[in-house]
Parts: C-alpha cells; sequence; structure tokens
C-alpha cells in the first residue's frame, strides 16, 4: 500500500532568529522583526527539504494545507498535493493552524508529518498526535533542541523518503521547548511537551540537547585562562550564545549576555545581544582579524544554526575555518562523533574538515566538521 505523507510549513518560522529575538511565538514580535525588514527562513528551507524528498522519491503522494503553510512550497517544486488541506487563518499563521492542520492530516491517515519549523512547532504538532503517527522536523526555527529535527533541510528530505519506503525504523524522542520571555531575559528553560515518535538515523537527525555537566566548571575555567593567553586585542571577536561561551567570557572579564551574541575587541566588549544587521555593521568596519567563539549543542553537536542565526551569511563569508575557535565541555565532546554547521552548502564547504577544540587549560581535541 503506498505511503503517504503529511507536509507541513510554519511560514514565520525563524523569523526572530537574525532579529536576535529568539524565538517568534509572540504576534508583536514577528510584526516588529518584519518592520525591521527581517523575513522568514522556513519557506526557502522547506523547498530544499522538498528537492530532496523527491530526488529520492518522485512519486510520493502528499497532501498539505493550501497556501503558504505548504501549498506554495510544494507548487513551487513542482510538485502537485494530493489533497489540499482548507485552513482558515489570519495575515499570520498561529499554533491553532498548525494543530488543526495536523488534526486533519490524521483523520486522512498521514504515515509520517514532515514539518517545517522549530520547537514550537514540533510542540504543536506533538500535542495532537502523541506518540500515534511519527514526525520529522526540517530545521527552521529558531530554538531547535528536540530530537525530532533532521541536521538540515536536505537530510530531513532524503530521510522522510527512505523511511515511506520502509528503509529506516523509528525511535521515541523527546520533544522540548525554551519558554520564550526567559530565554529573551538569558535563561534558558527547556520544557518537556512530550514524546514524538521520529525516524531513527543518527547520521541524519539530531539527538535533544544536554546540558553542561556542573562538575565541569573548573575545566571551563582552564579553557578561559587558555583563551586569556591567546586573545588578541586588535582582533574582533563574536562570542556565540550558550553556557560554556558565557562562563569563559566571564571569567576573561567581558560581560556576556547568556544567550546572545556579542562583540568584543581582545577582551573589551563593544556591542551585546546584537542582530544580523548589527553585527555585519561592526564585521564591515573592521580592518583587523575577525574571530568567532563558539561551543556546540550537547546532544546534536550544531555549531551554527541552532540558537546563532543572528551570525548570517555575510559574517561568515569573512571567515575560514581559522577563524573559528571553539571551545566545549570533555564530556560533550566526547559525546560526539562530529561536529555539524547547519548553513548554506557553499559555507559548509568552505568551513568542513577538521577543527581543534579547546577542552581545557592548554588541552584540545581535533574533531571533524561535517
Amino acid at each position: 500500500m503506498k505511503k503517504l505523507l503529511g507536509f507541513l510549513v510554519n511560514p514565520i518560522a525563524g523569523l526572530g532568529g537574525p532579529a536576535g529575538f529568539k524565538g517568534t511565538d509572540d504576534p508583536e514580535i514577528v510584526k516588529l522583526a518584519l518592520q525591521m525588514g527581517f523575513r522568514p527562513i522556513s519557506p526557502s528551507r522547506a523547498r530544499r527539504a522538498v528537492r530532496s524528498l523527491v530526488s529520492s522519491m518522485p512519486d510520493v503522494s502528499i497532501i498539505s494545507p493550501r497556501g503558504d503553510m505548504g501549498e506554495v512550497e510544494l507548487k513551487a517544486e513542482g510538485i502537485e498535493p494530493l489533497d489540499l488541506l482548507e485552513i482558515p487563518k489570519g495575515d499570520v499563521s498561529t499554533a491553532e493552524d498548525t494543530k488543526q492542520a495536523t488534526e486533519e492530516m490524521l483523520q486522512r491517515g498521514v504515515d509520517l508529518i514532515l514539518f517545517c519549523g522549530g520547537d514550537g512547532t514540533a510542540a504543536d504538532i506533538t500535542s495532537v498526535v502523541g506518540e500515534s503517527v511519527p514526525i520529522l522536523g526540517i530545521p527552521a526555527g529558531v530554538k531547535m533542541f528536540s530530537g525530532v529535527f533532521a541536521y538540515s533541510p536536505e537530510e530531513a528530505g532524503s530521510l522522510a523518503a527512505d523511511f515511506l519506503r520502509e528503509k529506516v525504523g523509528l525511535r521515541l524522542a523527546e520533544v522540548l521547548d525554551a519558554e520564550e520571555e526567559s530565554y529573551r531575559a538569558g535563561q534558558l528553560r527547556l520544557t518537556l511537551r512530550g514524546y514524538a515518535m521520529t525516524p531513527d538515523d543518527p547520521s541524519r537527525i539530531q539527538s535533544s540537547k544536554q546540558p553542561t555537566p556542573a562538575s565541569e566548571k573548573e575545566t571551563i575555567r582552564g579553557i578561559a585562562k587558555y583563551l586569556s593567553e591567546l586573545l588578541s586585542e586588535d582582533t574582533l571577536y563574536i562570542l556565540g550564545p550558550g553556557s560554556t561561551v558565557l562562563l569563559v567570557a566571564r571569567e576573561l572579564g567581558i560581560d556576556k549576555t547568556p544567550l546572545g551574541v556579542d562583540v568584543s575587541l581582545g577582551s573589551r566588549l563593544l556591542a551585546k545581544d546584537v542582530n544580523a544587521r548589527e553585527l555585519e555593521l561592526w564585521v564591515a568596519r573592521h580592518r583587523g582579524p575577525v574571530k568567532l567563539i563558539l561551543s556546540p549543542v550537547g546532544g546534536s553537536g550544531v555549531l551554527l544554526g541552532r540558537g546563532n542565526q543572528q551570525i548570517s551569511r555575510r559574517v561568515l563569508e569573512r571567515l575560514s575555518r581559522d577563524d573559528l575557535i571553539v571551545i566545549s565541555a570533555p564530556s560533550k565532546i566526547a559525546r560526539l562523533r562530529e561536529l555539524r554547521l547547519d548553513v548554506d552548502e557553499d559555507i559548509r564547504e568552505k568551513l568542513a574538515g577538521y577543527l581543534r577544540v579547546i577542552t581545557g587549560y592548554r588541552e584540545e581535541t581535533v574533531i571533524k566538521v561535517r
């Protein structure tokens, strides 16, 4: 019997990332980001996934909501949906629209829901399907800590095809979401929103986020001491989000924001919690070296594309692999086979290879960036 795919796009997903708002759950945030000239990334990412899906499975049967919740992206790639769901909605889609579309997909007996969005979208879908129908995320949100997201849109498409052709099985994954007001205030409070079934392929789908162990705080002080010896006062440093970079920055005397992207010249803080436009200006004005300090997301090993979308393509075009300074607690890096970059293909190719990761005072390890 031919399998049926439900395809769903959150058309505003990812809008708050480059704008520095750390999410798009609040309609006022969506409105403000649009007024600032930022645009959602989900439509282009959904199209990339569809392209990958149909290249692996040209005869796939798909149902989707009408309009910008799926139909537009499918037809842009030459795919005519088997059926279109009528979801009455306003100018901006809401969580209720996502839930209604999911309910209609359940009624039509889909075998997999391939959705484009972030943790909020995953949580909304899970609240309807539970563990009854598997789901798979095309990463396009600001926060993607759940274990249902493929590493990239292309891997989401190929994995969906392989599941529908029964080439891969299923596993139970955590669906996590961060409370956005706390997130914007610099506090990462993850809530377990449920469990969902998802295709099981560790090479293409991420694990849920794992925190840095409190026992390794002393090791992080060693990382900070080592970095203090490496810092150059004429180098512009982009400080990525996360607890590891935060603790290291504070040991260096830099008053960094916990979950934002900040800019320093040597150890002197220049700007806090910048958005993509602001960061691009700082980088464009600086005539000396530019370095990017990052720590991988625990569990998934993603360096770029999860919670740091303020670091735009224009900034990454300025950097080489040697300009990446990666720091990590030893236990976090020991659990990872490789690091991942969820960015444009040409940027991935430029930065891919082997990277040194600082894991303590004058202690480093080498890991492959895929």
